[in-house]
């Protein structure tokens, strides 16, 4: 299976949620800034487009995150299509776009990162809106491990 956490940038909620899914980060207690920022991919913008590895989950799965810029949906079927293409089934990639999850201002404050000018007004505004939505991130990670937990239960009982 593969695990693909979806935004925008890829770079944001994206990596903050795939971080939360590899138990990089507690699901209990919101990390600070300095922690979050020490994360692989993390506020890097490396092209447009694209997925990026981030680890393996305790039962074996890769996770990545994606950047999906305006069309989640696209990139999802992109990715779904390619799979079919190496002879793969689609069910083995769980996606979670989490852009439509997080608030407004985290969206804005991503857009704002990208602009060298407005950087501070974005780092601003993704701190506070990390306070307001990490517990958003977190329930959805939850539910894609609990999705994670079943498929593996499915695919060993049918082995």
């Amino acid at each position: 299976m593969i695990i693909i956490y979806a935004c925008f940038s890829g770079t944001h909620a994206a990596v903050i949620a795939a971080a939360l899914h590899l138990n990089w980060l507690s699901t209990e207690q919101l990390p600070g800034w300095q922690q979050v920022k020490k994360l692989p991919h993390f506020d890097v913008p490396e092209g447009k487009g694209g997925l990026r590895y981030m680890g393996h989950t305790h039962a074996g799965h890769a996770v990545y995150t994606a950047t999906v810029g305006h069309d989640g949906e696209a990139a999802r079927r992109a990715v779904e299509t390619f799979l079919v293409a190496l002879g793969r089934n689609q069910g083995e990639v769980l996606w979670i776009d989490v852009s439509p999850q997080v608030s407004f201002l985290w969206r804005a404050g991503a857009f704002c990162r990208r602009y060298r000018r407005l950087a501070w007004l974005g780092r601003l505004l993704l701190q506070w809106s990390m306070g307001r939505d990490y517990s958003v991130l977190v329930n959805l990670v939850k539910k894609a491990l609990q999705q994670e937990l079943n498929t593996a239960t499915k695919t060993s009982s049918q082995a």
